[in-house]
């Protein structure tokens, strides 16, 4: 297993290894379901290294990528009540946390 310490983290991760993991796995999950080709080489440059998360996410290719699965999430959002997105919200901290401590208790 890779070295939390030494791991290439995401620059928008500001050098968290646990939110830079779910970052990755969630641009993963872009990539497999996007059929533009010119998308999914984009998100293949930010997870090789190649370009940053910060640059590509100004381009209009990304912006192209993401415009419907915003939209989805937007309409799915607003018909939630406020109790239904303050428990997702606290399943996303829940996990973050969960993969911190992962991390943390790993022997490397």
């Amino acid at each position: 297993m890779t070295d939390p310490g030494k791991e290439p983290t995401l620059d928008v991760a500001h050098g968290d290894v646990a939110l830079s993991r779910q970052l990755r796995d969630s641009l993963k999950v872009l990539q497999e379901r996007s059929e533009d080709e010119q998308f999914r080489r984009l998100i293949d440059d930010v997870l090789s290294g190649r370009a940053s998360l910060r640059e590509v996410g100004r381009t209009d290719t990304f912006a192209a990528g993401i415009n419907d699965g915003v939209r989805e999430f937007a309409r799915r959002w607003n018909r939630l009540g406020d109790d239904e997105r303050a428990e997702l919200a606290e399943q996303g901290r829940q996990a973050l946390e969960a993969e911190k401590e992962r991390l943390r208790g790993r022997r490397w």
